[in-house]
């Protein structure tokens, strides 16, 4: 005869369940001591697999005499049992299947993480996540005047050196009443004459993330790490680069 056993795993049972249930197949009604004795496991192993297997309609208890037995149901149970999990995984995958697209937006890629910084502590975090990024390029475009009454160049020489260490090829589109002064190496920068173009912020594109940066009243940064959106401000950012700026 063969050997059920991964049949009946496959169900849910345990190898408790399943010595036990067989034993009494084979045995007949009979007491704890001998299924024991047939399948060699502790009586506690044998009341608890007795217990689960007669929740589940496989087993049941006579009382003959003095002595309690414990007889095995029909394996058409078993049949029963298989059929009415097929049918709850069959539900399940229904389920899973019409979540499915609300399952896929919870996947990191399609799904942007957003962190919020204030002051300038804030502000040093931002620049952090930059260099913990080890971004090839990092992408600029600011109002230089109201980033320089917020930061002044002692403060900013620190990052300049460690972005110049990183060898990080930048670019910078900034709005400025003066000629635009570039301090970091390998740093192309255009300057925006425009008097209709006006903005008090800064916009940083680097690898997958995004950073802007509030220079108004009450400084606040975000930075946005989605490779979707940090793809579409790089394209943005390139159409100005390429466009008219005077």
């Amino acid at each position: 005869m063969r050997d059920i056993s991964p049949t009946l795993r496959s169900l849910g049972f345990l190898d408790s369940e399943i010595k036990t249930y067989i034993a009494a197949l084979e045995l007949g009604p009979s007491t704890v001591i001998e299924i024991g004795n047939k399948t060699n496991l502790s009586r506690q192993a044998i009341y608890t697999a007795i217990d689960s297997l007669v929740k589940q309609g496989l087993m049941s208890s006579v009382e003959k005499g003095k002595k309690q037995l414990y007889a095995a149901e029909s394996p058409e149970r078993l049949r029963s049992i298989a059929e009415a999990k097929l049918k709850m995984m069959e539900a399940t995958v229904k389920d899973i299947k019409s979540a499915a697209d609300e399952l896929k937006l919870m996947q990191r890629g399609e799904k942007p993480v957003v962190k919020m910084f204030e002051g300038k502590e804030g502000f040093k975090s931002m620049f952090e996540d930059v260099v913990a990024t080890k971004p090839a390029n990092l992408w600029d475009f600011v109002n230089d005047d109201a980033f320089g009454q917020i930061f002044n160049e002692q403060e900013l020489a620190p990052n300049k050196q460690t972005m110049d260490k990183m060898n990080v090829e930048g670019r910078v589109m900034a709005l400025s009443s003066t000629p635009l002064s570039l301090h970091r190496k390998k740093t192309k920068g255009r300057q925006i004459f425009r008097k209709d173009i006006k903005f008090n912020g800064n916009i940083t594109v680097y690898g997958n993330k995004v950073a802007l940066l509030s220079l108004k009243n009450k400084l606040v940064g975000v930075i946005i790490e989605s490779e979707e959106i940090a793809e579409t401000m790089r394209a943005l950012y390139q159409l100005a680069w390429d466009s008219r700026l005077e």
